[in-house]
């Protein structure tokens, strides 16, 4: 068993104590809901209140710090888990109990605009990441052409 990552632990009893926080992003895994360098603001969340389509940032069982998509819930186990994936990948990461859950995505902040979950167009690219197949192939695609673009400069 890993230990826990020194970090989830702190980002824990932040949100805990002030009720959100605010973290820069890195990585393509939920492009283009979520961009290299964007700011999110992640709030408290109540294990009755997750559900199939929400953004987390988790722990990972590897002790590994990430922020992906709710995709599977097993409540018949106990405790429930949950399983993660990035908008742009392929696998799914190994089922975890809500214990690893740090906070729940609420906004993304971006080129001086906010974007709340609950808007449509992030409710559109949970949709499309849900419902349409090769939708991960898609968006891995354009993240490493937009990637490969900016780092040609």
């Amino acid at each position: 068993m890993v230990n826990r990552n020194e970090l989830a632990v702190i980002l824990a009893k932040v949100i805990a104590g002030r009720g959100s926080i605010d973290v820069t992003c890195y990585g393509n895994a939920m492009y283009p809901f979520l961009r290299d360098g964007n700011v999110s603001t992640f709030v408290r969340v109540r294990e009755e209140d997750l559900q199939i389509g929400d953004v987390c940032l988790f722990e990972s069982k590897e002790g590994q710090l990430l922020l992906y998509r709710i995709i599977d819930l097993d409540d018949e186990q106990q405790p429930a888990v949950y399983t993660f994936r990035g908008d742009t990948c392929d696998r799914p990461e190994l089922p975890i109990p809500f214990s690893h859950i740090i906070g729940k995505l609420k906004a993304v902040h971006r080129d001086g605009r906010v974007l709340y979950t609950n808007h449509w167009r992030s409710r559109l690219i949970e949709a499309a990441v849900l419902q349409i197949p090769y939708w991960s192939k898609i968006s891995r695609w354009i993240a490493n052409r937009r990637y490969d673009q900016t780092s040609a400069i």
